[in-house]
């Protein structure tokens, strides 16, 4: 009788419980508690319209796909995105059976919190419509690095000896203008096959509904000298005349150009070829020598006071005595080294008429500088003598190439220190940041409508020539051409300076220039 009864009351509690636990399924379906769809608890949601309703409802929404730091925004019905239901509630719906809802009816009975069971979205898109999309995408938005570029800023304001940071109330005074060179902007490529992954998992995303595309990215390179060279045109462009500019990185041997073959009048900077000629005619300034101090004497007025009656000396003494003559020797010297846009028919301040000497230069179409008869040359032709002079300082290079019997490194010295005796802070000197520190030699040249300057600057990266011509029909005023030769004075040092600190580059020293045997000092105007 005891076992009887203790089985009937077994019987009774699981008839109990069955019918517990068949109620609580019926109660349960089709989502038992803890059972997220795609992480959301849908539990409390008996309808599958409801349940299709609320999960289509977010993810039928836009995504957000970043390109870089761009917004993006793409609709899932452009990829045919739709989210399978029914198979999420069905598979949801398997843990209404076994082991998994006896444990979830206990803990419902116990009133314990329920474990997590998470059903992946499960989803169906067209892969293809998504890679034409973001070939779309690649189209539209992969770019080339971007170049660096310069703009103007006002640097520093003064009034009285006194600078400013800001300009100050009431102000009365004067502002220096500098140009300052910034960095370009990466270039980006997609790769559409890495970044598929990333946005199918934003679509089936509740929240963070957001995708980040994978470039490629490629940095912007450091300015190079058509960069220079684009700046330059560009600040030139609003000249009211016409500029030409040669700048050329001696170390690097690369050159930004404007305009650099257009005949202009040759005036003072013709000098320093004229000096060169006259160099290679001699053997050297020996001390003690009379025609040695005489050719160094008459070398430092016309580079160093600019001084037409010497430079005129040095041309009798490349003619034997005659001017004219030495002129047309000058002129084979030129041509003898390929620049087919130089030459003199007489000296300075000639009196006569002469007939233009057809040139290159001078029979272009596009620009006119009206340039003198009798003695003409080009922006670049300036430049590469310059630079070649340099060049044979250091026992290589076109002079020593032509001449290797008649010139020698320390003769091409000699001219640079000579050069150094023009001593007229302004031009492209004074657009140099410190220009009591700077180190510069140049020769400047004016004539009733052109200005020049050519200079060799011991920049932040090293040695370069830089040569501009500036013409203006009619007259060309000092204001207008001072502020033009500094500001491209100043883009060029602060473009060397830019790319100095961008490549961490150190200058090398400086070279040290000595007088001849034969100098003897003579006076410089201020």
């Amino acid at each position: 009788m005891g076992r009887l009864i203790y089985w009937t009351c077994i019987a009774i509690a699981f008839l109990s419980l069955f019918r517990f636990y068949t109620r609580y399924k019926e109660i349960a379906a089709p989502i038992p508690p803890g059972v997220h769809l795609a992480g959301m608890d849908l539990s409390g949601l008996k309808e599958p319209a409801e349940i299709r309703a609320h999960l289509e409802q977010i993810y039928n929404q836009p995504i957000a796909v970043m390109y870089a730091d761009e917004r993006l925004w793409l609709d899932p019905s452009e990829v045919n995105f739709q989210l399978e239901v029914e198979q999420m509630v069905w598979e949801a719906s398997q843990y209404l059976e076994g082991i998994d809802f006896i444990d979830i009816s206990l803990r419902e009975a116990l009133g314990l919190p329920q474990r997590v069971r998470n059903v992946e979205a499960r989803f169906l898109l067209d892969q293809n419509k998504l890679y034409t999309w973001l070939q779309t995408v690649a189209q539209e938005q992969d770019r080339p690095p971007q170049q660096s570029r310069v703009t103007p800023r006002i640097d520093r304001w003064s009034h009285n000896g006194t600078e400013y940071p800001n300009l100050p109330q009431g102000y009365v005074g004067t502002y220096t203008r500098d140009w300052r060179w910034s960095p370009g902007s990466p270039g980006y490529e997609l790769d559409i096959e890495a970044s598929m992954p990333g946005i199918v998992n934003a679509l089936t995303q509740e929240e963070e509904r957001m995708a980040q595309l994978v470039l490629d990215e490629t940095s912007s390179p450091p300015p190079q000298m058509v960069d220079l060279a684009s700046a330059l045109d560009n600040y030139l462009s609003n000249f009211p005349g016409f500029a030409a500019v040669y700048v050329h990185d001696i170390l690097q041997e690369k050159t930004a150009e404007v305009d650099v073959d257009v005949s202009f009048s040759g005036m003072s900077t013709l000098k320093i070829a004229v000096v060169a000629a006259v160099m290679e005619q001699i053997e050297g300034l020996p001390a003690g020598d009379n025609q040695a101090f005489e050719i160094g004497r008459n070398i430092d007025y016309a580079l160093g006071e600019s001084n037409n009656f010497a430079a005129n000396q040095l041309l009798r003494y490349l003619g034997n005595g005659d001017i004219p003559s030495g002129a047309r020797n000058f002129t084979s010297f030129m041509r003898t080294l390929g620049f087919a846009n130089t030459y003199m028919q007489s000296g300075y301040d000639a009196n006569a008429q002469f007939a233009q000497i057809s040139t290159p230069g001078n029979t272009r179409d596009d620009w006119q500088t009206n340039p003198d008869s009798n003695l003409q040359t080009t922006t670049r032709e300036m430049g590469e003598i310059l630079t070649d002079i340099y060049h044979c300082t250091e026992g290589k290079g076109r002079l020593l190439e032509v001449f290797p019997d008649t010139l020698n490194p320390e003769e091409c010295r000699y001219i640079l220190f000579y050069l150094g005796r023009d001593e007229f802070e302004e031009l492209l000197w004074s657009g140099l940041p410190r220009p009591g520190e700077a180190w510069i030699l140049h020769k400047h040249g004016f004539a009733f409508e052109t200005h020049s300057d050519v200079a060799l600057v011991w920049g932040p990266t090293g040695p370069y020539v830089i040569s501009i011509f500036l013409y203006r029909p009619g007259w060309m005023d000092w204001p207008t051409s001072n502020t033009a030769m500094k500001d491209v004075s100043r883009i060029t040092w602060n473009f060397f300076e830019f790319r100095a600190q961008l490549l961490d580059e150190e200058p090398p020293p400086p070279m040290e220039l000595t007088p001849p045997p034969a100098y003897v000092p003579v006076p410089t105007s201020s």
